[in-house]
């Protein structure tokens, strides 16, 4: 991943992917499996590279984390949600990172820079907190809104907070 256009392509492609068949999903998920088998004899068979590869796992589970995202909220909100999460991690920012939900160079940056500090359980735990504190300070205030019930879809989406 060179830069944040490929990485925002990888995480946000086309509307199309969304409406795949219960096939096409199993072939993506078996191609997926084999993909993570055949990284995982790379490593043992070349131990020189095991942090490459790990970082790479790394960078693949949190953009599958985040698609999933995608596909219940949207993109923007899933980029906003993320954002705050890692707002979240790095309290100690001078300028944390601008909640707009786009993509650009400094989300992409901090994509990358967030596994130098934390563990990946820690960092999809931030992301589960963005997305229920975003949801839960944009629509508790509307009484036409079931926020409840929106925390609930996001709770099932990305996991309960650990």
């Amino acid at each position: 991943m060179e830069n944040y256009k490929t990485v925002s392509k990888l995480l946000f492609n086309d509307e199309a992917a969304v409406d795949k068949t219960p096939s096409q999903k199993f072939d993506d998920l078996l191609r997926n499996q084999l993909q993570a088998m055949r990284n995982q004899r790379l490593r043992i068979l070349n131990s020189d590279l095991t942090d490459q590869y790990y970082q790479n796992e790394n960078y693949t589970e949190i953009a599958n984390f985040i698609k999933k995202h995608v596909l219940s909220v949207g993109k923007e909100q899933a980029v906003k949600d993320f954002q705050c999460g890692l707002n979240f991690l790095h309290k100690d920012l001078t300028e944390p990172l601008k909640e707009d939900g786009e993509f650009g160079e400094k989300t992409f940056k901090a994509f990358y820079e967030i596994f130098k500090h934390y563990d990946i359980s820690i960092i999809k735990n931030a992301i589960r907190k963005g997305a229920l504190s975003n949801t839960l300070i944009d629509t508790s205030s509307d009484e036409n809104i079931n926020t409840k019930a929106l925390v609930n879809r996001i709770e099932n989406n990305l996991g309960g907070i650990r």
